[in-house]
């Protein structure tokens, strides 16, 4: 039995791979996240921001964070945000990732996270989601009386 990943993804998927013990998210975005916490300005942060202040980009990691970041490099040209120069840049890079992604993927996801909450820190997750091998996992979960998998044996209930 395992934990899955509760990562949103830009398109509304959740992650599926196995959340590290203990934690909410899988090895990569473990690290994606503490990434972005340990760049992110300390303090509190303006509520207007000036032109000076660089895009934050979704990290690429499907269609769908290519379609957002499109968006948003297409607003702060127009808004005087970004220079021509720099979303040239910008663009550039979105070139290259778009030829690394996955094309068979939806850009919207045929199952999209339905709820969400919000962990101390204020990022969104997923709903927690356990994974088991049923009726392997069965005996020994905690939640066995609960779960909508869970059968007992035939023989115990004889016994």
């Amino acid at each position: 039995m395992y934990f899955e990943c509760r990562h949103i993804m830009p398109n509304g998927a959740r992650c599926h791979s196995p959340a590290l013990r203990d934690k909410d998210y899988c090895y990569y975005h473990t690290r994606l996240h503490q990434r972005a916490k340990s760049s992110a300005p300390s303090g509190a942060r303006p509520a207007k921001s000036s032109p000076e202040d660089p895009l934050k980009l979704p990290v690429i990691e499907d269609r769908s964070a290519i379609q957002v970041a499109l968006a948003q490099i297409f607003d702060g040209l127009s808004s005087g945000k970004i220079d021509r120069h720099t979303a040239y840049v910008y663009l550039y890079g979105l070139q290259i990732a778009s030829q690394a992604v996955e094309r068979k993927q939806d850009v919207l996801p045929f199952k999209a996270v339905e709820s969400v909450t919000r962990s101390r820190d204020g990022q969104e997750l997923a709903p927690k989601l356990r994974v088991c091998d049923p009726p392997d996992d069965c005996p020994s979960c905690d939640d066995r009386e609960t779960c909508k998998d869970y059968e007992p044996a035939e023989d115990s209930a004889e016994s």
